[in-house]
Parts: C-alpha cells; structure tokens; sequence
C-alpha cells in the first residue's frame, strides 16, 4: 500500500531530480545549436517541439523539488491567463510557439530562483561537454563569415550577417546565449584567455548583424565577463572605459553605425520623427497599442484579449502584423495587468537575489539588460535569449566558488 512518505520518496528521488537537470540543459543546448541552422527548415520544426518539452520538463521539475507556495500560486494564476487567451478567437497565422512563450518566462524564472544549485552542479559536471558545444558552435560560424549565402539585404541595402539563421534578429539572440554559456564556464575554471577568446565571435555578430539592440544587450554582458574577470573597481573603471571607447569606434565604421547615425540626422529635429526613427517605427504603433488597452473593458484590461489581438491591431495600423516589440505592452494586451504582474513577480525576485549576492554593480548591469532589450525588442517572446538570461544569472549566483569546493560538492 502505497503511504504518503513513499510516494515523497519516489518524487523527490535525487536521481530522479539530476537526470531530470540533465535533459533541461540537454534541451538548452539542443534548442541553441537547432536555433542556428533556421535556414534549414527542418531546424525550425525542431524549435517548436524542444520549446514544448522545455515547458514540460521545467513543470516536471517543480514536482520533484519542494517549492515555495507562492510559485504554485504564480502557476495557477499562469495557467488561468492561457486558458482565458484560449477562450478568444485564435488565428492560424501565428506560429504553434506564440502559445508557449509566456509560459516558459514563467515557469523558466521560477526554476530559476529556487533551483540554482541543482542545475549548476549538472552544468559542473558537463564542463566538458559544454566546452566541446561552444567550439563546434565557433567554428561553424567562424565559417559562416565566409559564406556570400549567411547575409541578407536590410537597412539602407547594406548587407547584414545572418550565420546559418535567416535573419540577423535570429542569429543575435543565439550569440546572446553562446556567450552567457562562455561566462558560465568561466564561473568553472577561471581560465580569462579562453573565455576572451570564445568572446570574440558571439561579439562580432552582434556587429555584424546590425542589431542595434543586441548590440548594447551583448556589450553589458560582455562587461558583466570583465567584472568577474577584474575584481579591482578602479582597473574595471578603466577597462569599461576602454571597452566603451573601442564599441563606439567598431560600431561607427560597421553598417550598424548607419542605424545608429539616421536617429541624429538633422532632417530628425522633430522630437517625433526622431522617435519614430530611434525606435525604427515603433513609436507609431506603441501609441497605437497602448490606446487600444486604455479603450479596453475592466476584463480585458485585467486578462488581455487574447494571443492574436496585437497581431490583428497592428495590422490593422500599419499594415503590418506584428507583436508589440515591447515586453510590457505585448503583455498587456495579450494577458492584460495580471499577465504583467505576474511576468514581474516571476523576475523581480531574480533581481533581489543578485543583487543581496552579488552587489549594487552587477545586479544594474544584468537589470540593464533585461530592461533595455524588453523595451525596444522584446525579451520573453526570444526563448533562446530567455535561456541566456538564466545561464547569467545561475553563473552570477553561483560566481563565488571556486571550482575546489564544486569537485567536493559534485563527489558527494
């Protein structure tokens, strides 16, 4: 007869909870490589599916560790938004992910808060492995550079690098990731010259594709690396000094230098027109959005109108069908003020912690991040960014111990 104690048992088995951190960073790594090779169809199919099984295996999880109330609570209250979006009209036109997107940011930061520790000692232990994914993955698009077919006409006709995706907005996100990938292995071995060597190319991506908030985004995260590197405040004042000067320098003289260029353009004296070019168009339809939520009823302006609601009022705008670009208010009109309250009260806490562990610096710097690129691009609609994000911010918390105490706690 099966009691109550042998059923937590067989639940929280830490065998069970290990390999179950395995196949998570199993599925990150697999949807990273699947994520740079989008111009092969089949690749995108794969997405799909990985993101599914992320959303399962993070659910999984949550069973297999006790954890805080208040998370279940956040779940539920997760679960209520997607089936009142349900209850809307969906089009077909927008992909199968659309569905899982929010509730990967949710069920993702949860894990993240208070899981730490079990999936840095599977990343540990996988050192490795890691290590081998992230030189195939430098090598290929070492390659790629080379490649007349990975770069596509944009802004102003000037050629931009799309690697093996199929647009440079694709293959930055990646460079995102790979590089957060390179600080968590850092946080492992300390070794500087090979950290700032696999930096090299997740950087020139960003310049190369023409991503002008990525570009910021991975430049913060770059110096997120230095200031692990350099502990010294007065030597990683100069560094950030040298760091900003030489990103201004590489910018100005690469096509991303023109995006940045027409936003101070003298014929942009306007302070809307300036806007209009700054945000590359997406002043126009915020306005446009953000009117459509204030006009809205108290229900959808609690739970949203749904998943296809953006998509057909932008459109209807602009002529185009797009989401919002914008964290906050793609929020608000797909999952309303509860959606945005619980997409806070899901990364808030991830703030708090970095902050009481890391420091005042830190905590801004990845703050920054997450902020600025929620602003102008959007953050949780890009899984793969969303996994760079974490990967951060597990490699931030768990920055301190050096790899001696790690081969006692992973022999244990």
């Amino acid at each position: 007869m099966m009691t109550v104690a042998s059923v937590r048992s067989k639940l929280f088995n830490e065998k069970r909870v290990e390999e179950s951190n395995k196949l998570l960073l199993a599925l990150c790594i697999l949807f990273g490589l699947s994520s740079s090779l989008q111009k092969f169809g089949v690749f995108d199919i794969m997405n799909k599916g990985i993101i599914g099984l992320l959303c399962l295996i993070t659910l999984a999880l949550f069973c297999q560790r006790p954890q805080p109330k208040t998370s279940f609570l956040i779940l539920s209250m997760t679960a209520m938004l997607h089936a009142i979006a349900f209850a809307f009209p969906v089009s077909s036109k927008e992909g199968i992910a659309t569905y899982f997107m929010f509730a990967f940011w949710v069920l993702f930061w949860l894990y993240v808060l208070c899981n730490v520790g079990d999936f840095i000692k599977v990343a540990y232990r996988s050192r490795r492995f890691l290590w081998r994914v992230l030189t195939l993955w430098t090598a290929v698009t070492t390659v790629s550079f080379f490649l007349p077919m990975c770069y596509k006409l944009g802004w102003g006709g000037a050629r931009y690098f799309t690697s093996f995706t199929t647009d440079s907005f694709e293959i930055a996100p990646v460079a995102f990731f790979m590089l957060s990938l390179n600080i968590l292995l850092y946080t492992f071995d300390r070794n500087r010259v090979k950290a700032l060597l696999f930096s090299i190319v997740p950087l020139a991506c960003v310049f190369a594709a023409g991503t002008r908030t990525y570009l910021v985004v991975v430049a913060v995260e770059f110096i997120i690396l230095l200031r692990l590197m350099v502990r010294s405040r007065g030597a990683f004042a100069a560094l950030f000094a040298v760091c900003v000067v030489c990103f201004v320098g590489i910018a100005a003289i690469s096509n991303i230098g023109q995006k940045f260029e027409s936003a101070t353009l003298d014929t942009a004296s306007d302070m809307s027109v300036f806007l209009e070019v700054f945000t590359n168009g997406r002043s126009e339809f915020w306005a446009v959005d953000m009117g459509a939520f204030l006009a809205s009823d108290w229900f959808t302006m609690l739970f949203g109108h749904g998943f296809s609601y953006v998509y057909e009022l932008n459109q209807s705008a602009i002529g185009m069908r797009l989401y919002a670009h914008n964290d906050f208010i793609n929020l608000l009109l797909n999952f309303g003020i509860v959606g945005l309250s619980v997409y806070f009260a899901v990364f808030v806490p991830i703030l708090a912690k970095l902050k009481s562990k890391c420091g005042l610096l830190v905590c801004l710097l990845f703050g920054f991040m997450w902020l600025f690129n929620a602003f102008f691009n959007m953050l949780y609609v890009y899984v793969i960014a969303v996994i760079g994000m974490g990967v951060i911010a597990m490699a931030l918390l768990s920055a301190d111990v050096v790899s001696d105490e790690w081969e006692e706690v992973v022999s244990s």
